[in-house]
């Protein structure tokens, strides 16, 4: 990305001369085609035995070494085009021809019949032949202000949907600011980033990507006045220069005018999904005085909007600052966590209520910061999933988790299923499937003491991919269950569809479920569907003997929660296992 910003800002500085102004390739063009047709003249002149004298080899000097030189420093001053430079290079020629006969009539070069003739001829030998060169000269230098015009579009817009690129629309808040400051008026710039592009990329490919970011633009760029501006910096991301405002509270229409625009359905290739998109807004002259402040000001609202729900959009704060840096360092201190191994597991107790013995465990991250103590997943799961760190620290908590399993099993303990949540972007790796049965072969571990727990969120995207990967596992004997079921994008055709084994209820329901009638009425419900589809379900989150009878009334057979136990490493966990689900430990 930087070598092609910096291509593209050599490729801009070189341009300045653009815009059909003279260039020194076509200037030298210029004086090589004079050079050319007084060589000639003269040389016809001797050819015919006319008479040469002094005088004209002065003059033909000063064309050369005077008139040239003249044209080519005022074209380069005045930015001249060729189609006014060359006029007035002839205009000369013809004006120094005539000036050399008026030095004949007053000079000693008194033969001034002889001296017409000579200029006559030579006139005639400059129109004749000088336009032809000069109309090749012409063609070439078009061209080549063609090629530079090409290169000046590639430096300063976007190629793929048109719109000005990073530089170009930093360039134009420049200005307006200069313009705004002068006229004591606001501006605002929003940064806006597309929800779920990379899903969809992944999915359909990066034409169909393409399309996506194609029409994108066209809505963006129709949902504006004529005096604000647009550009794409790169990937997903777009920026919109709102000019002459009010208040704030304009730049929240803009804001929520193009998002509206953004959440309808795209329409493409016999497909309909819809993406949304988060939106930072920073104002002029509030939240910066310079284009690059107010960028990364917009920019840094932006992603407060992903981290509160992806879609939607927010003005800058000064805190927000603050959030960025601990950001930063977060995702710093996330590298070395994996580099130094501070990532632990915790392992909570999944119980059969019939038997009232432990079937199951599910293996929880945690992260043990040298000076931070534990910090909790929710503080740095989502970084993990931002960044792509998530993939080989799910790989590390799979190929963990299943040698655990086995290391409990040569211990003495009941083969029980080990669960392991997935991310979707894990899931959605190319080598997913391998990797799992990698760990299950490098840990020895049977694969149907192995539960991998995804989201519903995975099969919004490559379903048909989705559905592959899951028949495969599933025909190794490994389980799958949905976590959280009923939070996210719940289908029934998913669940008749995928190769699925157990629902797990959310917590959320269960919280609920004694003195909420909606909760009770949910679990409830999903219990009974799953019994008719022949799936095992699960109830996470129990921690209250009132919650334990609900479940056993409705027939939900397996449950987790505080009841039993809290997640504990696994030392901690071995002692208390053989009597852990008779005295519901807590």
């Amino acid at each position: 990305m930087n070598n092609k910003r910096v291509m593209s800002n050599e490729v801009g500085e070189g341009n300045k001369w653009t815009s059909g102004s003279m260039n020194n390739a076509s200037l030298l063009c210029i004086g090589l085609v004079t050079f050319c047709s007084y060589t000639v003249i003269i040389s016809s002149r001797i050819v015919l035995g006319m008479e040469l004298d002094l005088l004209n080899y002065l003059m033909t000097g000063f064309a050369l070494l005077v008139i040239v030189p003249f044209v080519y420093v005022l074209a380069r001053r005045r930015a001249m085009k060729t189609a006014y430079f060359i006029p007035l290079l002839i205009l000369l020629f013809v004006i120094a021809e005539l000036v050399e006969v008026g030095i004949r009539m007053f000079t000693t070069y008194a033969d001034i019949h002889k001296g017409m003739l000579y200029t006559l001829y030579d006139i005639a030998g400059l129109l004749l032949f000088m336009p032809p060169m000069l109309y090749f000269a012409l063609m070439d230098n078009r061209h080549q202000e063609k090629l530079e015009s090409k290169l000046f579009f590639l430096a300063y817009h976007d190629m793929l949907t048109g719109l000005p690129n990073r530089k170009m629309f930093e360039e134009h808040m420049e200005t307006a600011i200069v313009r705004h400051k002068l006229n004591n008026q606001s501006l605002a710039v929003l940064f806006i980033d597309l929800v779920r592009f990379k899903n969809v990329n992944n999915t359909f490919g990066h034409n169909f990507g393409d399309l996506l970011l194609i029409e994108a633009a066209d809505r963006l760029r129709s949902s504006l006045r004529s005096i604000d501006h647009i550009s794409r910096p790169g990937g997903d991301e777009f920026c919109v220069l709102i000019e002459e405002l009010t208040n704030a509270e304009d730049a929240h229409k803009v804001a929520q005018k193009l998002l509206t625009q953004l959440t309808l359905p795209f329409k493409l290739q016999g497909h309909e999904l819809r993406i949304g998109c988060s939106i930072g807004i920073a104002l002029y002259p509030d939240d910066g005085g310079d284009p690059v402040t107010l960028m990364k000001n917009a920019d840094t609202a932006m992603y407060r909007v992903k981290e509160h729900g992806k879609t939607g959009f927010q003005r800058y704060t000064a805190e927000m600052n603050d959030t960025a840096i601990q950001t930063l360092i977060m995702e710093e201190w996330l590298n070395k966590a994996l580099e130094e191994e501070q990532f632990v597991l915790f392992y909570q107790p999944q119980i059969k209520i019939e038997s009232n013995r432990i079937i199951g465990m599910e293996a929880l991250l945690r992260w043990r910061h040298p000076n931070l103590g534990l910090i909790p997943p929710g503080e740095f799961i989502p970084l993990a999933e931002e960044t792509g760190l998530i993939i080989p620290i799910g790989e590390w908590v799979l190929r963990t988790a299943c040698k655990q399993n086995v290391a409990w099993q040569q211990a003495g303990f009941e083969p029980m299923k080990m669960a392991v949540n997935i991310s979707p972007i894990q899931f959605h790796q190319g080598c997913f499937v391998e990797v799992v049965l990698d760990a299950l072969q490098e840990s020895g571990l049977d694969p149907q003491y192995l539960e991998l727990e995804i989201t519903e969120g995975i099969a919004m995207f490559q379903v048909d991919q989705v559905i592959h990967k899951l028949q495969i596992l599933r025909n190794h004997g490994v389980q799958i269950s949905i976590d959280d079921f009923g939070t996210g994008y719940s289908s029934l055709t998913y669940l008749k569809k995928f190769p699925i084994h157990k629902l797990k209820i959310a917590q959320e329901f269960v919280r609920g479920l004694t003195f909420d009638p909606d909760d009770a009425a949910i679990v409830q419900a999903i219990i009974a569907m799953a019994h008719s589809l022949k799936l095992d379900v699960i109830a996470e989150g129990v921690e209250t003997n009132e919650q334990l009878e609900f479940l056993t009334s409705v027939e939900c057979r397996e449950i987790q929660g505080y009841i039993y136990s809290r997640p504990l490493p696994a030392h901690e966990l071995t002692h208390i296992m053989p009597t852990i689900a008779a005295h519901h430990v807590g």
